[in-house]
């Protein structure tokens, strides 16, 4: 039975989801009906207590394999079970590549899609509990690390008066760094899993490309005017700048990109590289290579990086300090923007990182319809 589960039925052939839909609701099930992709995504947007998405692959006005592109794509909806309908393997194949958690053969099996069906609500009724409770002790853990390390900090501070001695400004200076430290290693920490658990989301929201980049650049120029290291940034004129998205995701992964590279760089310049691919009615893809003439990764290590808790060399850890976590976190959330970060050895020396990620440009249409990434 499907007592109690609210589904969403995707199908251009009228008889068929009225048969679908009555067939569900006899057996306990909510159902609501769309004719075609658009409608699906209007309805997902609005109705957050949809449990699972029964979405035929060819229809008029947006397709099933668009709906997957885009809901996997949106942070709103990206974590709805999906079973798609499909006449063959390819589409098969296709629409799991896209992100589809189960498939079932047209005309479909109503004994099977029963069984499909509760097992993927179970699954995603345990998934959501289970993160539901790791956020919990996220909460508290984050509750009971900072406090006590904030009181410290701001007791350094209070020390850090003008009349100490050498040595005792010395010590205080020491403490001071030790707590920042420990700070963003906490922060570091804690990020890392609530990114796991999608408990952190960003907003959509219309925002300017050439600013959030500026920001991200700004953040670091202290540190790099330190070791003598030039910040520069290369963006043609024919780049969208007005767009729609996640900007704090963008600036976040970026800024972990440029702090690596002016950790593990001594001198030179780190340079940022902006491109847009367009693709219609999908927004843009835009690329973002970050090169430094750094210390360089082995290639046997471009893979593992990502890993979290994975540095190139354990001695890196004494040297630079961090623990592994940064280029995690970097990956994860441009994961949730549908792009991803690839690395390859620059020439002669140092890295280059290349962060891709999607945007629909303000103004665009579609936009107002479905406010995907």
């Amino acid at each position: 039975m499907f007592k109690g589960i609210n589904i969403l039925a995707v199908d251009d052939d009228e008889l068929s989801v009225e048969m679908l839909a009555a067939i569900l609701e006899s057996r306990g099930a909510f159902c609501t009906k769309a004719a075609n992709g658009r409608e699906a995504m209007d309805i997902l947007e609005a109705n957050p207590d949809i449990d699972i998405v029964l979405l035929d692959l060819q229809m008029p006005v947006m397709d099933g394999f668009e709906v997957l592109l885009h809901c996997k794509s949106n942070l709103k909806i990206s974590d709805k079970p999906i079973i798609v309908m499909a006449t063959n393997h390819h589409e098969k194949l296709k629409s799991l590549q896209l992100g589809a958690d189960d498939f079932m053969s047209k005309p479909y099996d109503l004994d099977e899609l029963e069984l499909r069906l509760n097992k993927l609500v179970q699954t995603h009724y345990l998934t959501q509990s289970a993160k539901q409770a790791k956020r919990e002790f996220l909460s508290i853990a984050s509750h009971e690390l900072r406090t006590p390390l904030h009181h410290i900090m701001g007791l350094g501070e209070l020390l850090d008066v003008e009349n100490l001695g050498d040595e005792q400004r010395e010590l205080v200076g020491l403490l001071k760094d030790a707590t920042a430290n420990m700070a963003n290693t906490i922060k570091n920490i804690l990020n890392y899993f609530q990114f796991e658990l999608g408990a952190v989301s960003a907003s959509v929201e219309p925002f300017s490309l050439r600013v959030t980049i500026q920001n991200a650049l700004e953040a670091l120029i202290a540190s790099a005017d330190k070791k003598g290291i030039r910040l520069e940034c290369s963006i043609a004129a024919d780049v969208s700048d007005s767009l729609i998205g996640p900007s704090f995701y963008i600036q976040r992964v970026l800024g972990i990109l440029l702090e690596n590279a002016v950790k593990f760089s001594y001198d030179g310049e780190i340079r940022i590289v902006v491109k847009e691919e367009p693709l219609g009615r999908f927004g843009s893809r835009f690329s973002c290579s970050i090169s430094d003439h750094g210390i360089g990764i082995p290639a046997e290590f471009h893979g593992k990086i990502f890993e979290p808790f994975t540095q190139v060399d354990n001695s890196n850890t004494r040297k630079y300090g961090g623990i592994g976590l940064g280029l995690a976190i970097a990956m994860r959330l441009a994961e949730q923007m549908g792009g991803t970060i690839t690395v390859q050895n620059g020439k002669g020396a140092g890295s280059s990182f290349n962060f891709t990620f999607y945007c629909h440009l303000e103004g665009d249409p579609e936009v107002a319809q479905s406010q995907c990434l």
